[in-house]
């Protein structure tokens, strides 16, 4: 099987694994020319928030968003898309930036719903073959009550899935 897409998912939660996240998707794409596309969830429900640092809207410390607040972010820049925004998340860029220093290419996408469903569309959408995504031990309790979206993407996943794990 030919690797030609890597689907990298990230947000601030995967701040303590996130050169381990690099490294296993350099290991994949450096050898096999694959472009990797880095992307970062928006949930969709106004109950639901991600923390982000968009510096486009001229934060510099760790904001929590929800989907309106985005929304309101795309009305103040109408030249910006998602996937613009979703770019100057600073997770975003240090994981570009390490793509740029070992020159592969790469495709920044914001995933805008409920983050499993957004995340698995995106996948079809770009026919992602291979997914290297994080994750952390949680308790039956933690899953049972927040659910995993580690547990939904290794599941459903159209692909192999590489896994890597917190400390």
């Amino acid at each position: 099987m030919t690797i030609e897409t890597v689907l990298l998912p990230v947000s601030d939660s995967d701040e303590d694994r996130l050169n381990r996240l690099v490294d296993a998707v350099l290991e994949i794409a450096a050898p096999t020319g694959a472009t990797v596309v880095v992307v970062h969830a928006i949930p969709d429900r106004d109950d639901d928030t991600v923390t982000t640092i968009p510096a486009i809207s001229g934060g510099n410390y760790p904001q929590v968003l929800s989907q309106p607040e985005y929304d309101d972010l795309l009305d103040q820049y109408p030249d910006h898309s998602v996937d613009d925004i979703v770019a100057e998340h600073e997770t975003v860029q240090s994981v570009t930036d390490r793509l740029d220093d070992a020159a592969v290419e790469y495709d920044v996408r914001g995933a805008v719903g409920d983050p499993s469903e957004a995340i698995l569309e995106l996948a079809g959408e770009v026919d992602a073959d291979r997914f290297v995504i994080g994750g952390s031990r949680r308790t039956p309790t933690d899953k049972a009550v927040f659910g995993s979206l580690s547990q939904t993407l290794l599941l459903e996943a159209p692909c192999p899935v590489t896994f890597v794990h917190g400390d």
